[in-house]
């Protein structure tokens, strides 16, 4: 593979904090949700089924277009394509708030879908565009943050917004933030080098290569087991070990915020040139056992949570690894998005799918227990997506980013 010469005298690191900083303003949409349900399903009298399209609806929209996503960003230049985003999702929130049934608050969401997807297939291909390729490991692992980050400012800070703003008040809160977002992003970045912003015509040379696959199947045996773990821990402790909701939430809260700490990690061990597949053998080696002792109902609350913590925070490992192998597999810089919309898109097929495949095999055998088969299934099968990726990266003779 022909790598782009170095052709900076340094990172603009400004530029990449800013562009972490739009992807935590966009998952703060993801996060509010949760919270705000009950308020939202009481006031427009929506029943559990459209209150779940509500919370699911973003996923859904990332399992379907991501590629087309990341086409459309290389095809029109990552930077018009990533400010689109940010006013879609600024638009969505403040029309939702003014919506007045469980159709428009939908499409609303819809709206917000494009826009969460738009940003997180747009902004890697303006970070490759100003970093340093030695720094590409590190600043693009450390964009792997934005999910977590931003669901966690949502599922603390709704609590405190909810009583005196009401769900309302709090899509106007993060469209008035992400607003703030795009204003910085458009002044930080008009003059980003390199080909951030410049349009193209739509090449498929990145569909016909293994790894954007590869690394968007490792994602996708991630996100199953880490949204499945993320959705169910809360409702575990309450159920099984009488925890109340307060403390079941606050629990749900600190297992999500340690995968910041492992995707921080992850960033610096790419940037030290650990090789990729080694984070990604150790990720799914450490999930497993983990979930599978946090949902035994023999282990007291607090040893519960410390592995769904530990299972979380190992598992950080892999969105750096992967979302920094993006610049590694794709054909050339123009080609990022494209090859991160893969990326995207199998992690949202994860998080789709991962909470009700778990919760039928609960259903099915009875007790939370027997989850542990799922994560094993998942953990082989991520090793040999490893594998997969190892070999193809030998290949290329680029095993780091």
């Amino acid at each position: 593979m022909t790598r782009a010469p170095e052709r900076m005298a340094a990172t603009q690191w400004l530029v990449v904090s800013v562009m972490i900083a739009s992807g935590v303003a966009a998952s703060l949409h993801v996060g509010k949700v949760p919270p705000a349900l009950p308020a939202v399903r009481e006031e427009l009298g929506l029943g559990l089924v459209a209150a779940g399209w509500v919370a699911s609806i973003f996923s859904l929209i990332g399992a379907t277009i991501g590629i087309a996503s990341g086409l459309a960003a290389d095809r029109f230049g990552a930077r018009r394509v990533l400010t689109a985003g940010l006013v879609f999702l600024v638009v969505g929130s403040v029309w939702g708030a003014t919506t007045d049934s469980g159709a428009a608050l939908l499409a609303t969401r819809v709206l917000s879908g494009f826009g969460l997807v738009t940003v997180a297939v747009a902004a890697p291909g303006i970070i490759v565009a100003v970093a340093r390729p030695r720094d590409h490991g590190l600043a693009l692992g450390a964009w792997s943050i934005y999910m977590p980050a931003g669901m966690v400012i949502a599922m603390l800070s709704a609590p405190l917004v909810l009583p005196w703003a009401g769900w309302r008040g709090l899509w106007l809160l993060h469209a008035g933030l992400t607003a703030v977002v795009l204003v910085i992003v458009l002044i930080a970045t008009r003059d980003a080098s390199g080909q951030a912003g410049v349009p193209r015509r739509i090449s498929t040379e990145a569909l016909r290569r293994p790894g954007p696959w590869l690394l968007a199947a490792a994602f996708a045996c991630y996100t199953v087991q880490f949204f499945a773990v993320a959705t169910w821990m809360p409702t575990f402790l309450v159920e099984s070990h009488g925890s109340t909701p307060e403390a079941a939430a606050l629990a749900g809260a600190l297992v999500v915020a340690a995968n910041i700490l492992g995707c921080l990690v992850g960033a610096w061990l790419l940037h030290r040139d650990v090789a990729r597949w080694k984070l990604l053998a150790v990720t799914f080696l450490v999930m497993a056992p983990c979930a599978a002792g946090a949902f035994s109902s023999a282990l007291a609350p607090p040893l519960a949570v410390a592995l769904a913590t530990i299972f979380s925070a190992v598992g950080g490992l892999l969105p750096a690894a992967v979302l920094a192998g993006t610049a590694v597999h794709a054909p050339n810089r123009g080609h990022v998005a494209t090859v991160n919309g893969f990326v995207v898109q199998g992690s949202h097929v994860g998080v789709v799918i991962g909470p009700p495949v778990f919760a039928g095999f609960v259903a099915v055998f009875g007790s939370w227990e027997q989850g542990w088969m799922l994560m094993v299934a998942l953990g082989i099968a991520g090793l040999g997506v490893t594998a997969g990726i190892r070999a193809v990266e030998r290949k290329q003779g680029a095993a780091a980013a």
